[in-house]
């Protein structure tokens, strides 16, 4: 099966739960999409998250379209908890950014999109939230050209679409400029191909609440960005964590090359000797590896997403294998960096749950 990892990102309230939530609705992932405001989303279920009705957490989730599977990470709007998007961008080949129709371009906008941009990650866009008294797609639109960028294109209009194909294709444009008709297929496939590697920027509207202009997300997920960034060799990076009462702490791990197995052991770094300098080694044995969707498996391979336990308290952030392989590496403090870091962990591990 073909696999994309993307997120989604977006400022906050501007409805990108939400539309996580149908998106899984319209693939079969769930029967019922659910609501931030009663908490029932899938994708925001810690206490705090959903007596506050805000992500704070980034959460992945899978689901399938068209012979697809999609692991989709819904990431944190508000800019207090930006180093769970900094981390979910080492996992990702394409993004989802979601604009308030009524709002338009906000700060963080920006800062996410810069982000994205930097990473060279390619990116389609939503303009959610249609049906708000005030909301102005045109206008959105013009703000998203001008402070984000200027191949932002929607999608659903033809004309500018293929404008923005033959102006990228010496063949096509000498076609245009003489009046002559280019095939559609044509036009879309490069299109798709431009998108692909974010040359240009694929725009949707609609409102995610209402389930309008979901479907054609959805689709864009599966037609305009990239499928996963495989390299030779042993190479992947650990961007969350998560604690469980029975096997303990699991790394959320992207591989980008090679194969991670049951029982394989590896080496992790343990600190730095106090007397000699010199950097400690530890070997630790993989117990399990579960899928994006909780099942069981026996191997991560390359391109995948999945659960890593037995690996003790390796830090987020950690490259295994080779890190000259990574395709891209997002450093802390790109999009925020915090006045203090505080850590608290329970005097014995057995306290882990309590805490």
């Amino acid at each position: 099966m073909q696999l994309r990892n993307i997120g989604i990102f977006a400022h906050v309230d501007a409805g990108k739960t939400t539309l996580t939530e149908h998106l899984l609705m319209h693939a079969g992932a769930i029967r019922q999409a659910g609501s931030v405001d009663s908490g029932t989303t899938r994708t925001d279920n810690l206490p705090v998250e959903r007596r506050r009705g805000i992500s704070v957490k980034a959460s992945c989730v899978s689901l399938a379209w068209q012979g697809v599977g999609i692991n989709l990470i819904d990431t944190p709007g508000h800019v207090d908890f930006s180093a769970e998007v900094e981390r979910s961008l080492w996992a990702l080949d394409g993004a989802v950014l979601v604009v308030c129709a009524k709002e338009g371009v906000q700060p963080q906008t920006e800062v996410l999109f810069e982000a994205l941009a930097r990473q060279q990650v390619p990116t389609v866009i939503f303009i959610n939230k249609t049906d708000l008294e005030g909301a102005d797609v045109d206008r959105t639109l013009r703000q998203i050209r001008r402070r984000l960028a200027p191949t932002a294109v929607l999608a659903g209009d033809a004309a500018t679409v293929t404008e923005t194909v033959c102006e990228t294709d010496d063949a096509l444009l000498e076609r245009y400029l003489s009046g002559e008709e280019i095939e559609a297929e044509l036009i879309e496939e490069k299109f798709a191909a431009l998108a692909r590697t974010g040359k240009v920027y694929p725009v949707f509207s609609g409102s995610a609440l209402r389930n309008e202009g979901v479907l054609a997300v959805l689709e864009a997920v599966v037609r305009y960005l990239p499928p996963p960034e495989t390299v030779d060799g042993l190479c992947g990076v650990a961007f969350a964590a998560e604690q469980d009462r029975v096997l303990g702490r699991g790394v959320w791990m992207r591989l980008y090359g090679g194969q991670l197995e049951n029982r394989a052991a590896v080496t992790l770094p343990a600190g730095v000797d106090p007397i000699t300098g010199e950097m400690r080694w530890v070997q630790r044995k993989v117990t399990q590896i579960k899928s994006v969707s909780g099942d069981d498996v026996g191997a991560l391979r390359a391109g995948e997403i999945g659960i890593v336990y037995g690996l003790g308290d390796i830090r987020i952030g950690h490259v295994l294998g080779d890190e000259k392989l990574l395709p891209r590496r997002v450093e802390p403090g790109l999009l925020r960096t915090p006045l203090m870091t505080v850590q608290a962990i329970p005097e014995s591990p057995d306290k882990m749950n309590d805490l």
